[in-house]
């Protein structure tokens, strides 16, 4: 990754890597005749944000003179500071005496306020000066946006363009290109690294030159260019969100909490510290799982050995290593229709090059790809389109793929009669996965403590202190006691410590229950029967996981005692056992007779209009039947859609899809259960918490750990699970542990039960003694087979 050079001055670097974070700048000449050259500015990151440390202007000379944002001993005084230092009013920016002693006091402006409101600054804030100067580039940069579009060079704009820290790069030589209000070159360089405010006159501008466009008649519809469609991408990606949030204190919550509003906003201070570090450490990780991707696709490709180096491969090997039989790129391929699924999924079916069958691989439905346009020897040639594969084609030689791009995007329509490329790629650097846990800890911070958040009493519990927590007891708010389940003690499939939990995970007044099972405790029929357990007794449960495997597991086994469950997801990663339970599987076996009879007025429309063409009224008529037709279409399998949902039991999900736009429009969960919850990152686990009442997180922290690739993320704590922070909480009452296990030799469990579980975890008799022998599928009386612990050393043998 490559860095800017350290900074003249003060001997920083810049931590963004391909961003040339020292601009140029066009400045007015200064009075006096005094020739300046344009200025340098020195920019740093700070909690994901722009920040200037200073600038420096250069004389003929060569003379510098640096203006520092550090304030001058005059500056600090007790004075109430304005919102930024100090706003020249609109007479003060017109004035020339005012001018001179602005650049003369630019020593004593501090860029400090400027990032800590995310609204966008106004001429109250800056002086109008500074604003026409910002409108003007703006201007400048909106007309190259439109231009861009209208040429049919919007692709690389696209590609180029992004919310935040891309947003205000790609804005710096447009602001450079004007020059700068004289005497107010400090203010203009701190509002040139403002996103909110950059972002906010660039929409501005670029509706009122497409709006230009629109009246010339070059665009038919300004709302629906490219340019517009990019424009709110941008601002509803969560990044924007994040940092163009308008400012707000907590409310006072305190008769929903039982709290005094001085515990209100201590509870409210952890919940900003905690959101802040953990989006910091997310852009950290973000860039890790971006670079190492990078890497995957930068791969050198190995081209099969016995074909001819004149001819166009039939597939390569990924990362650059030796020839293997199985592989996971595949070369020569070509798109050759395309169609659309439930819910908007653009399906593009690919075949290899001569109706050749497909190379051996090791690509399966659900593997993120990329596809890129390549060459004859499959070199690419274009940037990655992200997709999943959906499904291998019987015939041997086709595959399909689910790809996030849509028609109208230029990128998409390059791929149709070039030849492509499809490369397995980890699926790390997820942007949407990225976006929803980011949105996550937006909610978190915003909404946390509002009175109309369901898991109010869950985030004041995991952010409040112990004594935070007794008073919520003591107030009645919340019980921690376990509920009186009769009939449970008779219930011989569970031990005691399995009976505890279900009965503490069945209380309705205990906010949050962490369920620790160690290996072979029965962790996942426990999950099972206190699920039915909540059902029963009329709740409704939003069941997730960190992975598509484990959501599967559990609906396979709450479809077999009669729940109605509904699986979410992409179609793609759901396992062929329980497609049955997807939700567009359900919607379609609905909608089955309703879609024939669709299919069949649709053709007899289509037919009529065919003998119809040459009466222009006619056949503008029977288009708008078929128009109508398939709006009523839409509108049905919308209503279905809502109806399977909300009459569901038990809705299922990842931890990130339960993020899906039709799980929050749905009413609020009773319970949401997190299987899995030590693998999961904490910002994923809130995505499901934030819309639940209240929460049990199972699994074990002393197993697997977050998958975190950046060392520093790492250490900044991204990789301790929320149920591994929780459960060291309030001296350990939020926890209950399964102590008895069922799967091992007690040789074995012992280990792990002294290591690890600081000697609680028991064996049960029906396994303490057991051995391999005495399986009913081994025939032959091995050595091994006896033993009660038998340890094989591996090792890598090389030739």
């Amino acid at each position: 990754m490559e860095t800017a050079p350290p900074c003249f001055s003060c001997g920083s670097v810049s931590v963004s890597a391909t961003l040339a974070l020292k601009q140029s700048l066009t400045v007015r000449p200064a009075p006096n005749n005094v020739q300046l050259h344009p200025p340098s500015i020195c920019l740093q990151m700070h909690k994901g944000r722009l920040s200037i440390i200073h600038y420096r202007m250069n004389d003929a000379s060569g003379t510098g003179i640096t203006q520092r944002r550090t304030r001058s001993r005059r500056s600090r005084s007790p004075k109430k500071k304005p919102a930024l230092d100090p706003p020249p009013t609109a007479g003060e920016a017109d004035n020339p005496k005012k001018k001179k002693e602005a650049a003369a006091a630019g020593e004593t402006l501090s860029v400090g306020a400027l990032h800590q409101n995310g609204d966008p600054l106004g001429w109250r804030d800056l002086g109008k000066s500074v604003v026409r100067w910002i409108c003007q580039a703006m201007r400048a940069m909106a007309s190259d946006f439109a231009a861009a579009e209208v040429q049919g060079e919007f692709s690389e704009v696209r590609q180029r363009m992004g919310p935040g820290l891309t947003f205000v790069i790609q804005a710096q030589p447009y602001l450079n290109a004007i020059p700068m209000p004289l005497g107010l070159e400090a203010i203009c360089l701190k509002a040139c690294t403002h996103y909110p405010t950059l972002f906010d006159h660039f929409q501005r501008e670029l509706r009122d030159v497409l709006q230009g466009l629109e009246r010339q008649s070059v665009v038919p519809n300004w709302r629906g260019t490219e340019s517009w469609k990019l424009l709110k991408e941008l601002a509803s990606s969560a990044q924007h969100k994040a940092i163009a949030r308008k400012a707000s204190q907590p409310k006072p919550v305190q008769g929903v909490l039982g709290l005094d509003l001085e515990k209100v906003k201590s509870i409210q201070r952890r919940i900003d510290d905690f959101t802040t570090n953990m989006s910091e450490l997310l852009c950290i990780e973000r860039d890790a799982e971006l670079e190492f991707t990078q890497e995957e696709l930068d791969a050198v490709p190995m081209p099969d050995t016995n074909s001819d180096a004149s001819k166009p491969i039939e597939f390569l090997v990924s990362h650059g290593q030796a020839q293997q039989e199985l592989c996971d790129t595949i070369c020569n391929l070509y798109a050759v229709s395309t169609s659309t699924g439930l819910g908007g999924m653009h399906l593009v079916l690919f075949r290899v090059e001569g109706n050749h069958r497909l190379p051996p691989t090791t690509l399966s439905p659900g593997d993120m790809i990329c596809v890129r346009v390549c060459d004859s020897r499959g070199a690419s040639t274009t940037s990655c389109m992200q997709g999943f594969i959906h499904n291998l084609g019987e015939d041997g030689s086709s595959i399909s793929v689910a790809l996030e791009s849509r028609h109208g995007d230029p990128t998409f329509s390059k791929l149709f009669g070039k030849t492509l490329r499809i490369d397995r790629i980890q699926g790390l650097a997820d942007v949407l996965t990225y976006e929803r846990n980011c949105e996550a800890l937006m909610l978190l911070q915003k909404n946390g403590l509002h009175k109309k958040n369901p898991a109010i009493a869950v985030v004041a519990t995991l952010f409040g202190d112990t004594e935070d927590v007794a008073c919520l007891e003591f107030n009645q708010l919340v019980n921690w006691a376990e509920a009186e389940l009769e009939g449970l003690s008779s219930y011989g499939t569970f031990d005691d410590s399995q009976r505890k939990a279900i009965a503490l995970g069945l209380n309705k007044r205990r906010p949050l229950l962490i369920i620790q099972g160690p290996p072979g405790t029965g962790k996942t029929c426990l999950l099972k029967e206190l699920i039915v357990q909540a059902v029963q007794q009329g709740e409704r449960v939003l069941m997730t996981a960190p992975t598509n495997a484990a959501v599967d597991n559990m609906v396979e086994k709450l479809s077999d005692i009669g729940l109605d469950v509904v699986r979410m997801g992409n179609p793609a990663r759901i396992s062929e056992s329980v497609a049955s339970k997807s939700l567009g599987e359900i919607v379609n076996a609905r909608l089955e007779s309703f879609q024939t009879e669709f299919e069949r007025k649709k053709a007899d429309l289509r037919k009529d209009l065919r003998h119809c063409l040459k009466d222009d009224s006619l056949a503008a008529g029977i288009r708008q039947l078929l128009k109508q037709l398939g709006k009523a279409f839409k509108k049905k399998e919308k209503e279905t859609v809502k109806e399977v949902l909300t009459g569901a039991q038990v809705v299922l999900a990842t931890n990130s899809g339960a993020a899906d736009p039709l799980i929050r429009r749905l009413d609020s969960f009773d319970l949401v259960v997190i299987d899995e919850a030590g693998q999961a990152i904490e910002p994923s686990c809130w995505i499901p918490m934030l819309q639940g009442k209240r929460c049990i997180l199972a699994g074990d922290q002393c197993q697997l750990a977050p998958v975190v690739l950046s060392r520093k993320a790492l250490e900044g704590g991204l990789g301790v699970s929320l149920m591994e922070r929780a459960a060291n909480l309030h001296e350990g009452i939020l926890a209950t542990l399964l102590i008895t296990q069922y799967r091992m030799n007690d040789a074995i469990a012992s280990w792990a039960s002294k290591e690890m579980y600081e000697g609680l975890l028991k064996s049960s008799s029906t396994v303490s003694s057991h051995l391999l022998v005495d399986s009913p599928f081994v025939k032959v009386r091995l050595f091994f087979l006896i033993s009660r612990l038998f340890f094989i050393l591996t090792q890598v043998c090389t030739h």
